[in-house]
């Protein structure tokens, strides 16, 4: 094995050979592997030995090289020595001159300094001057804005040593402050001397300059309370209307103007937000004076009069809205309801101005409050505090002491106003629910079916009687109903007062019940003639179907119109109002029920008399025993298909003048169901053979088609049996009749050709 290729692979071994362990080994087969091992080494030591004998020439040579480089390096330090003394006395020289010009600098930095408070007092000392000087002179506006730069000037040239003033060597903060207190002084007697004139370029003026002398807040207010009595000037007009509600709309359009033309002008001169403060003071003064409207109003309306009146009705009266005629012993005269109506409408159209002028100060005033959420601080000098919220409300107010800026919106919240409101929304819901009561009441008395035109004659099945000239199909309580209805339901919703469309919604649910009663019993009303119980079975039914469309129109509109003006209101305001108007569909399932019922007293007054005659009289002289001669002829001339047709015709043509079509649909169902009945009970006690039933088959399938034609729809379910049995009687003896109803299975007793089993 060569040397170089054992080298490699026990170097590592060789490594950790340590002399105590090899001596003090007595293992055998340890001892010659160590053994080996050194005779490994031995050998790679000897080559290395060999290796460096024949490179001896190359070494010595290099070894020469490095003793020369040794003697150059020594020549060339001995050269350098001088060079690196130079070197080390400059870099001290560069030391202290970097400090001298660090010293340098630092003395330009103070010089220059120095320089700008030299200029920057110059400056001050001649604006000081100036300011003297404009005061002498009364110059207030280049006075103010000498002022305003003051306040950019830094407090170091205040405290400079270089300012040397003339006699008094008053200190600038001392002339500033005096010059500052006499222009807010003047300024401000300006500006009432100007309100006073009614100088309103001059007013305009000094709100300019109150900025500019670090008085906003009163800035404001003094322009608050001009903009105020500005307001007064321009509702003074609406004071000769006797109408209330005109009197609230002048006086809400002329605040709505006010923030609309100043909102600008505050914006430019005071920045973003300080107009809250003008705002919060036009809301609590039209507060103040709705108030007072409303105040005169209660008075001179005598509202509480008609309150008591009203709660004197509902405790004296506990009786059915409606009789048979119109009553009128509730204690209210004509007269009075008619004051009380009037009443009603100026409420509903207070009520209304009210939440507009409310959701336009808040339209105009949210904004603003959102940009200064973040800062407080002028938050604090923007909105009016609490003390002075309290000032601005009459002393005769006995108001819990609630009121407050709300963050959120920026304007005044419980108000003087506001329990007003309450109050007024409370008249509301008394006035509102009376007046629906009585008029409901008023409209199902005065119904005029009695009345309608085209309905002097009773239907006749055998009689071919058109009514003579139009008829009217509805009476008038049906229209006068849901529009007393509607309009309740509007008022409700312009008020914007989730509590006001609850109660009326109830009080309608009230009203409609009431309704449905009535109609109900105009089908079971007995009367003298049977055009007269036609009529009003006939109408009755009409009314009910008309109802149960104008009630989903109702609703619907209603829907429409509360989300349209309720758009800025809470969403559970919203969902309180949509609730209360969702829940008059609940009317529609009472009209379903009374619509079935008069139906059914129809069926039982005339369309079963009248489906069991024409029955009879098509079935005179009919036989279902037929031979092939008898088959063929009724074939061809087939009697009982033309006595029915001729006669259903002839009631349909008398009822349905009479329906609406929608009703009369629901009509013919139930002479399907008449017939039916009859015409099964009929068919059990016939006799049958074949061919009698294959024309019996024919009879029924003629028949169904025509009513259908009646109808203008499906009627497969109602002669379902019918056919059934048909095809019982009609089909050959051997042919199974499996999956039939036992009862129909029956008639093949009935079959004169089959042998009973």
């Amino acid at each position: 094995m060569p040397v170089e290729a054992l080298m490699d692979d026990d170097l590592d071994e060789l490594a950790w050979l340590n002399l105590d362990d090899v001596s003090q080994t007595l293992d055998v087969s340890e001892i010659e592997h160590l053994y080996q091992t050194l005779e490994l080494e031995e050998a790679r030591i000897e080559v290395e030995i060999s290796d460096c004998v024949e490179h001896r020439n190359s070494v010595d040579t290099r070894l020469a090289q490095l003793s020369a480089l040794h003697k150059s390096v020594e020549a060339t330090s001995l050269l350098v020595k001088p060079m690196q003394r130079v070197i080390d006395a400059t870099a001290g020289n560069a030391g202290a001159i970097s400090g001298h010009v660090r010293e340098l600098d630092q003395e330009r930095v103070k010089l220059e300094h120095a320089l700008n408070t030299v200029k920057e007092t110059v400056e001050l000392k001649s604006r000081l001057s100036e300011l003297l000087t404009a005061m002498e002179t009364r110059d207030v506006d280049r006075a103010s804005l000498l002022v305003h730069e003051y306040k950019a000037t830094s407090s170091d040239t205040l405290d400079s040593p270089f300012i040397a003033f003339a006699s008094d060597s008053s200190p600038p903060r001392d002339i500033i402050a005096a010059a500052t207190k006499e222009l807010v002084e003047r300024v401000t007697f300006m500006f009432n001397t100007a309100v006073e004139s009614n100088n309103t370029r001059e007013i305009g003026r000094c709100f300019r300059l109150f900025p500019q002398l670090g008085e906003t807040q009163r800035g404001l207010d003094l322009y608050s309370e001009f903009l105020c009595a500005a307001i007064t000037d321009k509702t003074r007009l609406a004071q000769v209307h006797t109408t209330y509600a005109l009197r609230i709309t002048r006086l809400f359009e002329a605040i709505a103007s006010v923030v609309d033309n100043n909102f600008a002008l505050v914006e430019q001169y005071y920045g973003r937000g300080y107009v809250l403060r003008i705002i919060q003071r036009l809301q609590m003064e039209g507060a103040r004076r709705a108030c007072l409207v409303l105040d005169f109003f209660e008075e001179e309306r005598q509202v509480k009069r008609r309150l008591a009146q009203i709660q004197q009705v509902d405790v004296a009266k506990p009786r059915p809205l409606v009789k048979a005629k119109a009553e009128k012993d509730d204690g209210i005269s004509d007269g009075d309801f008619k004051d009380i109506a009037s009443i009603l409408a100026e409420v509903v159209l207070i009520g209304r101005q009210v939440a507009a002028f409310n959701r336009f100060l808040e339209s105009r005033a949210q904004p603003e409050a959102l940009l200064l959420l973040g800062d407080p601080e002028t938050q604090a000098r923007v909105f009016l505090s609490t003390e002075s919220l309290n000032k601005l409300v009459p002393l005769s107010s006995a108001l819990p002491n609630t009121m407050h800026v709300d963050a959120q919106t920026g304007l005044v919240a419980h108000t003087q106003l506001t329990s007003r409101v309450e109050w007024l929304t409370n008249v509301y819901v008394e006035l509102e629910t009376f007046c629906v009561q009585r008029s409901m009441a008023k409209a199902m008395a005065l119904d005029d079916t009695n009345e309608l035109s085209g309905w002097d004659s009773a239907v006749i099945s055998d009689v071919e009687a058109r009514a003579q000239g139009p008829m009217v199909q509805t009476s008038s309580c049906v229209g006068d109903v849901f529009f007393v209805a509607k309009t309740a339901l509007e008022h409700a919703v312009a008020m914007q007062q989730p509590r006001a469309v609850e109660a009326i919604a109830q009080c309608v649910l009230e009203a409609f019940g009431e309704f449905v009663r009535v109609m109900g019993q105009q089908a079971v009303e007995k009367w003298a003639d049977v055009a007269s119980v036609q009529r009003r079975i006939l109408v009755a039914l009409n009314n009910l179907d008309l109802a149960n469309v104008y009630l989903q129109k109702m609703v619907d509109e209603v829907r429409i119109r509360l989300n349209t003006e309720w758009a800025r209101l809470p969403e559970t305001d919203k969902t309180k109002g949509q609730n209360a108007i969702d829940s008059l569909s609940a009317i529609s399932s009472k009209l379903l029920q009374a619509q079935q019922h008069s139906i059914d007293q129809l069926s039982t007054s005339l369309l079963k008399p009248c489906m069991r005659s024409i029955l009879q009289h098509s079935y005179r002289d009919i036989k279902y025993v037929l031979s092939d001669e008898e088959f063929n002829d009724v074939q061809s001339d087939n009697l009982f298909q033309q006595r029915f047709n001729l006669r259903i015709r002839k009631l349909g043509h008398q009822l349905r003048p009479r329906l609406l079509p929608s009703t009369y649909t629901l009509v013919v169902d139930a002479m399907c169901a008449c017939l039916v009945y009859d015409w099964e009970r009929a068919i059990r006690q016939s006799k049958f053979n074949m061919l009698g039933g294959m024309m019996f088959e024919k009879d029924v399938r003629f028949v169904q088609l025509c009513l259908e034609q009646e109808a203008g729809g499906v009627l497969r379910a109602k002669f379902a049996k019918l056919v059934q049995m048909a095809r019982v009687v009609a089909e050959p003896a051997e042919t199974s009749v499996a999956g039939v109803d036992k009862d129909v299975r029956a008639l093949l007793a009935n079959r004169v050709d089959v042998q009973p089993n």
